[in-house]
């Protein structure tokens, strides 16, 4: 496995790069122990599996935006795939490296330490692109993925996006009743800051309308699904007993995929085919 710097962090990096930067490098000693190794974070993740295994059937070779510790990176790689893997925070990227060698897997993924919307890939050198769990939603404007994509991804190719939803009905729910609706609807602002290992991130939803736009006529949805409207996330397993009704889950189901409602959740997925 090869790490690549795309650009000099001491003259290449704006504030907000280097905010975001800086929170995820110290968040990526702790991200797999809080979010990928709980039963409820592999429960998400096999879920958009379930749907990206689909899409990338037979692919020769992926590009993963915001690649954190490369879960979905090493998936692939194990599925026969070489992965590019693309992430600001050397910390991540570090970890990826360790768990690919681990596995035997370094000569399978490449890791590239470079901010997303100025990365430069090769041209038509990849078969699909996933960019999981909300690293598109430290992004204000998507336009570039237009420009990426139209330049990397061979026509046919897939691009799976997990992205945070603008409303999730359990987060929205919890806070009403703890009387702080500023939190409780803070998603349907359109953007917010979050502290993450103290260093503050911003944070913008994303439509699928919007999403639509910013990507432009050459791609087309091919569906979306919701991941999480009235059960809980990584963080909030304790609310599971409470939520743990076969009413609830199945209302759950049927929220998350039933088109006008999918996108109204923690994250949702959605799927796009490059036609140019």
């Amino acid at each position: 496995m090869r790490i690549v710097r795309q650009f000099g962090y001491s003259l290449g990096v704006n504030p907000r790069q280097a905010s975001v930067q800086e929170a995820f490098d110290r968040h990526s000693s702790v991200y797999d122990e809080r979010f990928s190794r709980p039963i409820l974070g592999e429960t998400i993740r096999n879920e958009v599996w379930q749907i990206a295994d689909v899409e990338f059937a037979g692919a020769r070779n992926l590009l993963d935006l915001g690649s954190g510790t490369g879960e979905d990176a090493i998936h692939y790689a194990q599925r026969g795939a070489h992965v590019t893997a693309v992430d600001l925070s050397p910390g991540m990227l570090n970890r990826s490296k360790a768990k690919a060698t681990a596995l035997g897997l370094p000569a399978n993924i490449d890791c590239v330490v470079a901010e997303m919307t100025t990365y430069s890939a090769p041209a038509a050198g990849f078969d699909g692109l996933i960019s999981n769990f909300g690293a598109l939603n430290c992004i204000h404007d998507l336009s570039f993925l237009r420009r990426l994509c139209e330049t990397s991804l061979r026509p046919g190719s897939s691009l799976v996006l997990i992205t945070m939803g603008y409303f999730y009905p359990l987060e929205t729910t919890l806070f009403l009743l703890k009387a702080d609706p500023r939190r409780a609807f803070r998603r349907l602002r359109g953007s917010c800051e979050v502290t993450i290992e103290g260093s503050r991130v911003p944070v913008y939803y994303h439509s699928v309308a919007a999403m639509r736009r910013m990507l432009g006529p050459a791609f087309q949805l091919k569906q979306a699904v919701g991941l999480r409207a009235f059960l809980p996330v990584p963080g909030w397993e304790h609310l599971q007993r409470l939520t743990s009704s076969a009413v609830l889950r199945g209302l759950d189901r049927a929220w998350c995929r039933f088109s006008p409602t999918a996108t109204l959740a923690d994250h949702f997925v959605s799927v796009w085919r490059f036609k140019p």
